[in-house]
């Protein structure tokens, strides 16, 4: 009996361990804007332990593995993961959409066939900004080039850093700059006086509706075993992106204070134009699609060599 006792005990004793992990989930963030939102769960939230990483690439073994429950990832990344490995992730919302944009000091700039001939450079090689900017160039049968300037084609530029890149424009290293925010910013702040301005807005030339820059995808086990924790948090990230967009300097203030690799005063000043959303999976669907045919057709690799299933997209 006493046995028996001493055994309940313990694992009573042990209930509310085991109820903290079902309800704790860890977050992967990528430094940099997409995680401005997350910001104010930093501050706010005690049931979330966050992880910071400056790559996705060292972010998606810890989500495979399990280490961290859910991960910010750009679309084409989560897609290619879900291929190659298991179908074991689930997206589960877009929460950011196209922000990319052209910007230029060229007073001599009239529209896109302005660029034939030019020079821009890119952020992001094999990412979102060159293959929506191919998609775009090409839909206006102005080709690109990977060899070098040419008269009657964009050369894409991928030597630049992407830190970099909105400071060569101001310099005058470079006379075309794409990047998406909050480089953008960057570039329009401290290129006021050379005369940079912003010429092309990627999410325009695509639309009607904007594409999908941004996703936040799930561990599929994690996803079985703390169903109920990832719903509060999903909706608690909501209510996160509404604040954000509400109070930007207040987030820009969040942002620098949890070092997520931006000052203050960059950090407000792009939130207007940084697309923060929260699109749910089953409504984000047709959206990622349509941008994950766009890669899929350029290189099939970059999204794992199909498109995903309908197993990818949370229910």
């Amino acid at each position: 009996m006493k046995k028996l006792f001493l055994i309940l005990t313990a694992a009573f004793l042990s209930l509310p361990l085991f109820c903290a992990g079902k309800n704790r989930l860890s977050i992967g963030l990528l430094n940099g804007p997409s995680s401005i939102p997350s910001a104010y769960l930093i501050e706010n939230n005690s049931n979330y332990d966050f992880q910071i990483f400056s790559g996705a690439d060292l972010e998606i073994p810890k989500l495979l593995k399990g280490e961290i429950d859910l991960a910010v990832l750009p679309p084409n990344a989560a897609a290619k993961l879900w291929n190659k490995n298991g179908q074991n992730i689930v997206m589960l919302a877009v929460i950011g959409e196209g922000n990319i944009a052209l910007y230029t000091s060229d007073s001599d700039y009239k529209n896109l066939e302005s660029l034939k001939g030019k020079t821009v450079y890119c952020a992001g090689r094999g990412a979102t900004p060159e293959y929506m900017f191919r998609y775009i160039l090409e839909k206006n049968g102005i080709t690109v080039s990977y060899e070098g300037p040419s008269p009657n084609t964009v050369y894409l530029d991928f030597s630049i850093p992407n830190p970099e890149i909105a400071g060569a424009l101001v310099s005058g290293k470079a006379s075309y700059i794409l990047v998406p925010e909050p480089f953008g910013t960057v570039a329009l702040t401290k290129g006021k006086s050379s005369g940079v301005k912003k010429v092309c807005d990627l999410s325009l030339e695509y639309g009607p509706e904007n594409y999908p820059l941004t996703v936040l995808v799930a561990n599929k086990k994690s996803l079985a075993e703390k169903s109920e924790a990832i719903k509060n948090y999903l909706a608690n990230y909501e209510k996160a992106v509404k604040w954000t967009l509400e109070n930007p300097v207040e987030a820009g203030n969040l942002v620098e204070k949890h070092t997520l690799g931006l000052t203050a005063s960059i950090t407000a000043a792009s939130i207007p134009s940084g697309a923060y959303v929260f699109t749910p999976a089953k409504k984000a669907r047709s959206q990622m699609e349509k941008l994950l045919d766009i890669f899929y057709k350029k290189d099939p690799d970059s999204v794992g060599g199909k498109l995903p299933g309908e197993d990818f997209y949370q229910k």
